[in-house]
């Protein structure tokens, strides 16, 4: 049976123990789920406000589970490490450290395709006939190992200014619609790390990025596929509002722009929401480093 990674997201969950079983409930919710001790892979807890005892801590390592704490901006901030350890985890990191640099090459220049491709599918959906498109899909098309010619560079530059305007700028230190862009790419970047400790890789082991300064280069690698999804949201927002010189991200945004971790994508499996998704392409990228090739599973946005 395939192991399990769990989230507790909501508030007022009780973890407790029964005959090998984690019993997971909430009861202004009316939830009650058993999952097997054994099949646990890791419990990441991103809620604020959840009840677990030293002995479920002790119970889920003994069986060769991980247990990620998230603080208040949902990031992970600290993860339990199996005394024993990991008999599946300890593989993949090894896995992780040891991969070559042509996989590497070809895995980024696949992660570079498909956000190419996915910026293209979200000026298409607000202007179908947009002359930038076909430039677009050229650049995904025409990437090279590695994106040697730098051709996500080249593709936001045109897709930045096709969806925001000729005077756009991506600027995270901008008071604009730069204020949307940089809010929606947090939540998401949060959403990419617990799914990166979720599955037992190190955020500190990137496959492109590299900076000793920041500890999630692995996230900020795997993000890239996903951030058209938020451009699409903050597009959305920006259409709602009366003047657009003067961008204040109100909670009503807020509310509204974190609701791309629901946000619906097809898989092979169906409809699941963006949150699942990446979790799965996650753990797509951990098949593609035990088989040596690229083998990534991206849905469809």
């Amino acid at each position: 049976m395939e192991k399990q990674i769990i989230e507790i997201s909501n508030d007022g969950f009780y973890l407790s123990l029964s005959r090998g079983f984690l019993i997971i409930e909430n009861e202004s919710l009316r939830v009650k789920q058993n999952v097997p001790l054994d099949n646990i892979l890791s419990l990441v807890l991103s809620a604020n406000n959840v009840t677990i005892s030293k002995n479920v801590v002790n119970a889920i390592c003994e069986n060769g589970g991980v247990i990620i704490f998230c603080n208040k901006c949902y990031l992970p901030s600290a993860i339990t490490l199996p005394y024993t350890g990991h008999w599946l985890i300890s593989p993949r990191i090894k896995q992780q450290v040891e991969c070559s640099q042509p996989l590497q090459k070809n895995l980024w220049k696949s992660i570079v395709q498909h956000k190419i491709l996915n910026q293209a599918k979200v000026l298409e959906c607000f202007s179908p006939e947009h002359q930038n498109l076909e430039r677009l899909k050229w650049l995904a098309k025409e990437t090279l190992s590695n994106d040697a010619r730098n051709h996500e560079g080249q593709a936001a530059s045109i897709y930045f200014k096709s969806l925001f305007g000729k005077k756009f700028v991506r600027d995270r230190l901008s008071d604009d619609i730069n204020i949307l862009l940089n809010y929606s790419y947090t939540i998401l970047r949060a959403i990419v790390a617990r799914a990166v400790a979720g599955n037992g890789l190190l955020p500190y082991i990137g496959i492109k990025h590299c900076n000793k300064t920041n500890p999630m280069p692995l996230v900020d690698d795997l993000i890239e596929p996903f951030r058209a999804i938020a451009d699409k949201i903050v597009y959305d927002e920006v259409n709602k509002l009366v003047n657009i010189d003067h961008i204040e991200l109100t909670p009503e945004i807020k509310r509204n722009i974190t609701k791309i971790i629901t946000y619906s994508v097809q898989t092979a499996k169906g409809s699941v929401s963006l949150n699942d998704a990446i979790y799965d392409f996650v753990a797509s990228l951990v098949i593609s480093y035990e088989m040596k090739k690229v083998v990534l599973r991206y849905p469809e946005i």
